[in-house]
């Protein structure tokens, strides 16, 4: 009901806007706008100029590329901070007109999805149960994945890559596992949990594959569009600042980072700096003993378990986490439903945290934003509390705790 609403509500916006914007003046598809603008950029020739930034923490020739594209009177941007060699992903869209573009690109993630759902459905037996169709749509239960349609957003790429991944660890196929772990260097920090994961039990193969595949992107890039990188280096240490500036959505960003900025940014950016390093470093600290004695797929519920918390926490990890990105918590979903009944055995709780998950990624950013709109009303320092990222957070700690409660499952 909330993805039909949500759909129709947005379809309607689009017939009422003008132009390539719907009626709340943000552009048809949203973020891909930058997608758009990235792969154009790269067919120009000229993607070495959409990483020239601004000392207001905007990107000039992004912006003016973008109002001509969308509209004279759209104020908005949406910059592409992608690494260059990832423009190669989008430069086909952008060979067509905008809206076919789009239409393309949704129809292409669709289809990432479908491919998502069957692989899971090939290796978790619970899901066997119920048609393809029923388990592609319950999907779009999941707020995120609506989110994720709505924004345009390269999302549904990623969570293949972590199926393929997932699935080629579980049928022992290391060097293809980590292959495809690889391929996500044009949004590298979403692997750091798993890599580490494979550095620690010491997957040679699957580290190898994943060596290859990060070093084929690193030399397109280098080999191909060398001022680009060079360029895209000199950015990349203002990515943060960029994040953190007053200007950007902070409030719906779901990451250990996210949730400190939003918490004490306007106190100290070096509390901010502290409470990051400090959860992250926890969160590892928690994955490493997970992982330190746990014996390599010689318990597969055991070793599926920890994989679910190994994605859940290494989405919180990341940086830039917003949440559509919460659309990858469909993995680690599907595994905690194949063993939901050990689980519950063990932890009554757990479908409460679950159904407690389910509400603040629909909720979340608006109950953010709602604590900011207050304090700024009531002219307080913006000290907000961030829910989104301490339940998921705790949703992966309700599974960590069952897979220590016993040997086996």
């Amino acid at each position: 009901m909330i993805a039909v609403i949500t759909f129709s509500f947005h379809i309607i916006s689009i017939i009422a806007g003008h132009n390539l914007q719907t009626y709340f003046d943000i552009p048809i598809g949203a973020d891909f706008v930058a997608f758009y603008t990235g792969g154009s950029f790269y067919n120009q020739g000229i993607l070495e100029k959409a990483y020239v930034l601004a000392p207001e923490m905007y990107f000039p020739e992004q912006f003016k590329f973008q109002r001509e594209l969308i509209a004279d009177d759209y104020l908005g941007h949406s910059p592409f901070i992608n690494p260059p060699y990832a423009a190669l992903i989008y430069a086909p869209f952008a060979m067509l007109d905008y809206i076919p573009a789009y239409i393309t690109w949704t129809i292409l993630n669709i289809l990432l999805v479908i491919l998502s759902v069957k692989l899971i459905r090939s290796e978790l037996p619970v899901f066997q149960r119920i048609s393809l169709p029923k388990v592609f749509f319950a999907c779009f239960l999941f707020y995120p994945t609506v989110a994720c349609f709505l924004y345009g957003q390269a999302t549904p790429i990623i969570l293949t890559l972590y199926c393929l991944c997932y699935v080629s660890l579980r049928r022992r196929q290391d060097f293809k596992a980590g292959f495809y772990l690889g391929l996500l260097a044009f949004k590298p920090q979403l692997a750091i949990a798993v890599a580490l994961v494979l550095l620690l039990k010491w997957r040679i193969n699957a580290l190898l594959g994943g060596a290859l595949s990060l070093s084929a992107s690193l030399a397109i890039g280098f080999i191909f569009m060398p001022n680009e990188m060079v360029a895209y280096m000199d950015l990349s240490p203002k990515l943060l600042d960029f994040l953190r500036s007053p200007a950007y959505p902070t409030q719906g960003i779901d990451s250990f980072f996210g949730f400190s900025v939003f918490l004490f940014e306007n106190i100290s950016p070096q509390l901010t700096d502290i409470s990051t390093y400090i959860l992250t470093a926890i969160t590892i600290i928690l994955l490493v003993k997970l992982w330190w004695k746990s014996p390599w797929l010689e318990d597969t519920p055991k070793w599926d378990l920890s994989m679910a918390v190994t994605f859940c926490w290494g989405l919180l990890i990341s940086p830039h986490l917003f949440y559509y990105d919460l659309m990858l918590l469909l993995l680690p979903g599907a595994i905690m439903i194949q063993y939901i009944p050990r689980l519950y055995a063990q932890d009554d709780k757990i479908l409460l945290w679950t159904t407690m998950l389910w509400a603040i990624s629909y909720l979340g950013s608006q109950i953010s934003d709602a604590q900011a709109n207050l304090l700024s009303y009531l002219e307080l320092p913006e000290i907000a509390l961030q829910l989104s990222t301490p339940i998921i957070f705790y949703w992966g700690y309700a599974i960590y705790k069952t897979i220590n409660k016993t040997k086996a499952l």
